[in-house]
């Protein structure tokens, strides 16, 4: 008897070492092997405070639909580079979130009391030889819990946080040798995070040195941080390839157009016409055959004044021996402004009014001249 009694005592013991689902409800310190948190009997999953836990590259981790996963506000839970969280049910975050691998289900994390969660950005070294681009642009970093910016080194690969689901802003800024002019559109160097095209918003493009001082002026680029991974940049080809474009308005009136000389530039429904920086532009005015008696003149406005084409008088500008208007390099939005065409039969109007007052002013100055002379008759006739 005494040794079956034994035999079961060491068979309780031995039970008590051993690890039971049952009697484990607290327990759950790590997140299982087998792809998913482990689960208590009430259906939730529940870290150990004091912990820092990690889901290394290679490896996915799998919140399931209908389980809540409980972070305690002493306990951080990191994503490493390559390794995947995915969250079908749910996350209840009062401790730290670092996601520095790949997400999906950030809108499933709900932050509670001081609880933080943040995602990874990855910049690539701009000034290696493949891409080439440190003396092309300058990249800066805006986060909006913060209001703050950071410029991104370009002579490393540079990892950067930013709040889960907060909006990120990436200002890819062409560098500007003539800081006068807007000689590159920045929003067709495109970048793309997870090898998907960023949205870009345009903005008041400065010609200002000192960036830092207005970047919300700036042009960006613009995605949710919703999961962490790698921006990357096309390689730089062609300095024309981002050019900045500019508008020209040719306008179109009663009895005349204005047309390009290049038969392969085509006009927008609302006349305008569009050249890349620097280009040459040319057009004449085409008058219809009741208005070809007109004296027009031709202005050219650039934002700032009135350009001068070979101008005579003033501000008016000049045509070449073929009636075309050259412009010589197209640095500027232009609106181009014709005055004075009118119809032949208003121009014969006012040319035959013309000589009727002529005739009129002729007449009167004669019967003048004659009351006069009469005048001076009866004075010496006295």
């Amino acid at each position: 008897m005494k040794k079956v009694l034994s035999v079961m005592l060491a068979a309780l013991l031995l039970a008590c070492c051993i690890p039971f689902p049952a009697f484990a409800i607290n327990q759950y310190t790590y997140p299982a092997p087998g792809g998913e948190f482990e689960v208590n009997a009430d259906g939730d999953a529940v870290l150990a405070s004091d912990t820092e836990y990690t889901i290394p590259s290679g490896v996915t981790m799998t919140v399931p639909s209908g389980v809540m996963l409980s972070v305690p506000a002493s306990t951080t839970l990191r994503v490493s580079k390559g390794g995947k969280l995915e969250v079908f049910g749910s996350i209840w975050l009062r401790g730290q979130l670092i996601c520095d691998g790949e997400l999906e289900g950030s809108k499933n994390i709900d932050l509670v009391g001081n609880g933080s969660a943040e995602v990874e950005f990855r910049f690539p070294n701009l000034s290696s030889d493949e891409l080439g681009l440190s003396d092309k642009i300058k990249v800066y970093c805006y986060n909006e819990e913060s209001n703050s910016f950071k410029t991104v080194p370009l002579n490393e690969a540079t990892p950067y946080h930013f709040p889960l689901n907060s909006e990120v802003r990436i200002y890819s800024i062409i560098n500007e040798p003539d800081p006068t002019h807007d000689k590159f559109d920045d929003s067709l160097f495109p970048i793309e995070f997870h090898n998907v095209g960023l949205t870009y918003m345009p903005g008041q493009k400065i010609s200002t040195a000192n960036v830092a001082d207005d970047y919300l002026k700036l042009g960006y680029f613009t995605t949710t941080a919703s999961t962490g991974g790698d921006v990357t940049f096309p390689k730089w080809s062609n300095d024309s390839d981002y050019l900045t474009t500019k508008k020209i308005s040719l306008p179109s009136g009663d009895g005349y157009e204005c047309i390009p000389r290049d038969p392969n530039v085509v006009k927008s429904s609302d006349g305008a016409v569009y050249v890349k920086y620097g280009e040459p532009f040319s057009f004449k005015v085409l008058l219809d055959d009741a208005y070809d008696m007109s004296d027009y003149q031709v202005y050219i406005y650039n934002g700032y004044g009135w350009l001068q084409l070979d101008a005579d008088d003033g501000f008016q500008a000049g045509a070449d021996e073929y009636n075309y208007y050259n412009i010589a390099h197209v640095e500027d939005d232009l609106t181009v402004s014709v005055r004075g065409v009118m119809k032949n039969s208003t121009i014969n109007l006012i040319g035959n009014l013309l000589e009727t007052f002529k005739s009129i002013f002729n007449m009167l100055k004669e019967f003048l001249a004659s009351l006069k002379e009469m005048f001076a008759g009866m004075k010496s006739g006295e």
